[in-house]
């Protein structure tokens, strides 16, 4: 009985480090690209991602480059949340967190504006 128990114990184990926090350097391909939205608050603004960088486009105020420092995965009741950590110029630390659905080549909903969707534009 006690090597059943331990065996179970083990395979629980397993299976909330496999559940847990995914934390990598870069930016995962699946959120690569140029994503604008169409809701009117943001119509000139958009948001790009490559491997190392995050980019803020805010219309007649110019873009505004930073560097990627982590990116974080994590399943939060059955989504996706990403988090992506990056610096300013002046190594300031900042984040970006929203959820991705990969459906329909991908939108994103910030965590804190849900009701908006962001999707990638094709080139």
């Amino acid at each position: 009985m006690r090597r059943t128990g331990i065996v179970i114990a083990v395979a629980i184990l397993a299976g909330l480090i496999g559940c847990g926090r995914e934390r990598t350097k870069t930016v995962p391909d699946e959120l690569i690209g140029t994503w604008k939205t169409s809701a009117a608050k943001y119509a000139d603004t958009f948001i790009e991602l490559t491997r190392t960088t995050i980019t803020f486009g805010a219309g007649e105020a110019g873009s505004h480059i930073r560097s990627v420092v982590a990116v974080e995965k994590v399943r939060e009741d059955g989504n996706t949340l990403y988090t992506v950590f990056y610096k300013d110029p002046e190594g300031q630390e900042y984040k970006l967190a929203f959820y991705y659905d990969p459906a329909s080549d991908g939108v994103m909903r910030w965590r804190n504006q849900q009701s908006i969707a962001w999707t990638r534009q094709r080139r």
